[in-house]
Formats: C-alpha cells, sequence, structure tokens
C-alpha cells in the first residue's frame, strides 16, 4: 500500500508540487487512531485517511487523493497502483474457474479469516473455495467466526486488566481488589455471620456482563449496609462487591486500614548505598547543567527533610503552523476499504481488500446458500404464500410506486397505512392522514 504514496508523489513532482501531510492523533485510550489530511496547492480538495497507525493513515490519505483526481479527469485510473502488494501464491491449479463464495482478490495480503484457518494447521495458503483444488475451504462464515471469536477474546483480556486499575486506593485505606475479599472472609469469621453473593446477568448474549449485590449487619453499627458491584466476570463482580463492603467497613471505623506493603510502595523500601564519581565525571555533570541552565538545589541541613527537584522555569514552545485550509466535513464517495459511517478506513478482517463486486457476489451466493438449505427460512416462505394478500403483492406493491400514500383494507377495523415519501405529503394532507388512522 505504501506504493500509492510515491505514486502521488512522483505526480505532483511533475507539476512542481509537493504533497503536504498533516497527521493528528485520533479516537479514545482504548483504540488509539491517527487521523491523515494530505493537500497539494492548485486543488481545492483534502484527502483523508486514518488508521491504527501513521504510515497507513498516511497511505489511505494519499489514495483518497489519488481516486480525486482520478474523478476529475486529472489523471488516468489505470496507473494507479492496485491495493495491497503482490503475495506470492502456493503452486496449485487454476481456481478461476470456481471462483464463488469467499473467492478473495489475489493482489492483497491473506486476509484475517483466512490467517486463523491457517494458524489451525492447514497449512494451505489458496484464495478460493475449491473442494479438491488445494485452497483453503471457506466454511460458510465459521472462518470469519473464528477471526472474531480471537478478536473479542482479546478485547475481553483489555477490558479485564482496565477494570482491575485502582488509582485511588490510598483514599480508603489503601485496600484492593486483591485483598478486600480475604479481608471480608476474616471479618465474617471474627463476627460468626456470613453473607452470600447475589449474581444477575445484564447485557446481550454477545457481550453478557455480571452484576454482584450483597447484604451485611454490621453489631457495631446495629444497622445494615449493602453492595452492589459491576463486573464482566463472576469473579471481578464478586472482588468488587466485597471491595465496595470492605470500604465502606472502613469509613465507618469498623476494620482497620491495610497494613500490608502494597504493589506500588515496593520501590520504596531500597535502601541507600553510596557510590564513588570520578571527579572528571562530577566536571562534566556541572557543565552539563551550567549549560542547561539547571539551578541544582543545595542539600538541606537534615537529611530525612525532602527536597524538591522542580524547577520554575516555563518550558518553551515553538509556535504552531497556521493551517493553509478550512476544516472540512469528512466525505467520501462509496469506495474500496472505506467505512463510509464511521468515516474510517477498514483496515482489518476480510473487506479490507474486497473489491465491491466480490463483496456483493459473495452476499448474493450467501442468501442463495441460506434460501437453498435453511428450513426455517423455507418454512417461512411457504407460510407466507399462503396468506391471502400474496394474490395482490403485485397491484401493492405498484400502487405504493405510483402514489405518496396508499391504504390497504382486508378485515373490518385491519387496514395499513403506507407513506414512502413523507416528505413530499403537504402539512395539511398529513393531519387529515393522522385523522383518519385515528378514526380506523
Amino acid at each position: 500500500m505504501a506504493d500509492i504514496k510515491n505514486f502521488l508523489y512522483a505526480w505532483c513532482g511533475k507539476k512542481k508540487l509537493t504533497p503536504n501531510y498533516d497527521i493528528r492523533a485520533a479516537g479514545n485510550k482504548n483504540r488509539q487512531k491517527f487521523m491523515c489530511e494530505v493537500r497539494v496547492d492548485g486543488f481545492n480538495y483534502i484527502g483523508m485517511g486514518n488508521s491504527t497507525n501513521k504510515k497507513d493513515a498516511q497511505t489511505n490519505a494519499a489514495r483518497d487523493f489519488v481516486n480525486y483526481l482520478v474523478r476529475i479527469g486529472e489523471m488516468n485510473a489505470a496507473e494507479v497502483p492496485a491495493i495491497g502488494v503482490s503475495t506470492p501464491i502456493a503452486d496449485q491449479p487454476d481456481a478461476a474457474g470456481d471462483a464463488g463464495f469467499g473467492n478473495l482478490p489475489s493482489s492483497g495480503p491473506l486476509p484475517p479469516h483466512l490467517v486463523v484457518k491457517a494458524e489451525q494447521g492447514n497449512g494451505n495458503s489458496g484464495w478460493g473455495r475449491g473442494g479438491s483444488d488445494g485452497g483453503a475451504q471457506w466454511d460458510r462464515g465459521a472462518n470469519l467466526k473464528e477471526y472474531y471469536a480471537k478478536r473479542d477474546e482479546q478485547e475481553a483480556q483489555a477490558t479485564l486488566e482496565s477494570e482491575e486499575v485502582d488509582l485511588n486506593a490510598n483514599l480508603h485505606g489503601n485496600w484492593t481488589l486483591e485483598n478486600a475479599k480475604a479481608r471480608l472472609n476474616q471479618f465474617f469469621q471474627k463476627e460468626k455471620t456470613s453473607a452470600e453473593y447475589k449474581y444477575s446477568q445484564v447485557g446481550p448474549d454477545h457481550n453478557r456482563s455480571f452484576i454482584a449485590e450483597m447484604q451485611l449487619f454490621v453489631k457495631q453499627l446495629g444497622r445494615r449496609i449493602t453492595a452492589r458491584e459491576h463486573g464482566s466476570n463472576k469473579k471481578l463482580a464478586a472482588q468488587s462487591c466485597a471491595l465496595s463492603l470492605v470500604r465502606q467497613l472502613y469509613h465507618l471505623g469498623v476494620i482497620e486500614a491495610y497494613s500490608g506493603v502494597t504493589k506500588k510502595k515496593e520501590g520504596e523500601t531500597l535502601e541507600a548505598f553510596e557510590v564513588n564519581v570520578s571527579p572528571d565525571l562530577q566536571q562534566q555533570l556541572a557543565s552539563v547543567v551550567q549549560e542547561l541552565g539547571v539551578s541544582v538545589p543545595p542539600p538541606p541541613a537534615d537529611p530525612s527533610s525532602p527536597v524538591s527537584l522542580a524547577q520554575g522555569k516555563l518550558a518553551y514552545f515553538e509556535p504552531s503552523q497556521r493551517q493553509t485550509g478550512a476544516g472540512v466535513v469528512p466525505w467520501s464517495p462509496p469506495q474500496v476499504n472505506w467505512n463510509p459511517w464511521t468515516s474510517s478506513n477498514i483496515d482489518e478482517g476480510p473487506l479490507a481488500y474486497c473489491t465491491p463486486e466480490q463483496i456483493s457476489g459473495d452476499l448474493h451466493d450467501e442468501l442463495k446458500y441460506q434460501l437453498e438449505h435453511d428450513e426455517n427460512l423455507q418454512k417461512i416462505l411457504m407460510e407466507r404464500e399462503q396468506l391471502p394478500v400474496k394474490q395482490f403483492e403485485e397491484e401493492i406493491m405498484a400502487a405504493i410506486d405510483k402514489s405518496p400514500v396508499s391504504t390497504s383494507s382486508a378485515a373490518p377495523s385491519l387496514r395499513c397505512l403506507v407513506a414512502p415519501s413523507p416528505s413530499k405529503v403537504p402539512p395539511t394532507h398529513r393531519t387529515h392522514l393522522c385523522v383518519e388512522t385515528l378514526k380506523l
């Protein structure tokens, strides 16, 4: 993909122009992205591209600008380099005649769903689905599910690590997820009481999470305390619930603060030791400090008193460059490797290097396969064929196509009002239609 940048640079060089790239960070901290804008003097257009790294963001922006040059006739489409880098394919029979569902281009690298298939020991690196041609098999979406399942596991692990981060434990007696549950069990043994966690599930099946809840009676206070916490799994939800109860007990004065050594303070237990520094090294350090203009504070009289190394010198920042062009709303016509809903390039998954024709062919073959093999869908279609309204399907569709508003009535008090183009109906007619619909 990097060839498109050199291609644009060479084309601009012939015109004695230089493409200017502007990169800035975008996205959130969990999924960092970079957005790149490319401008060329003399053209009222800004090429845009984004990716998870700066190099691919520049490449996507360059390709967007090249596509613009092709649209306005400044460049021939046949001269533009193809997406992807040629990948050598192992010796295998030609499967061009067997192109079908899942047939991917040979000009790009191996898609992730085929990479997952290869990692499981298939050893095939073909593109098609030929039954005995030695190509990688497309198991009717199974490979794609394996790829996304692997990615979901990575995202779940990242979510679990982020949930365990605790930055304000020192405000609550240094009680954390690691030590709170053990302290709560000690409290139960000492008070000779017990309580159980009550779990409940929330969220859809593909993004299931848990809520743990517990009520605890405290004899010293004569009252009950309640905790209800959320977690990505039962273990983390129970740990969070126990942490909430322990922190409440700490702030109410029932239990003490955590007295053990925390992970955060392990580095503070290191003992000081003396080192011998040569006079030459001391002189070099003094000269460097003098050149940088840093004032070293004198050592305090009491060695146990803290010393601040912060300097009262303001940092100098270079003036930022002024933007040459006005801001634009990100937009791009339908093209390969672009998601118009999120205004971002598709860098992962099997859709990264597929052409629109191949994507449409895959969708067509998948629907055709479903119509032939899905018994539930066939049963639903047969039931629809038996409905009385099926006999008037063509007449109803023709009426909807010709009229802005169509009314269809079957049995008494059962009517259907269809407005394919509500914006074309005058406001007075809309009010009349609403009143008539309420009367029905």
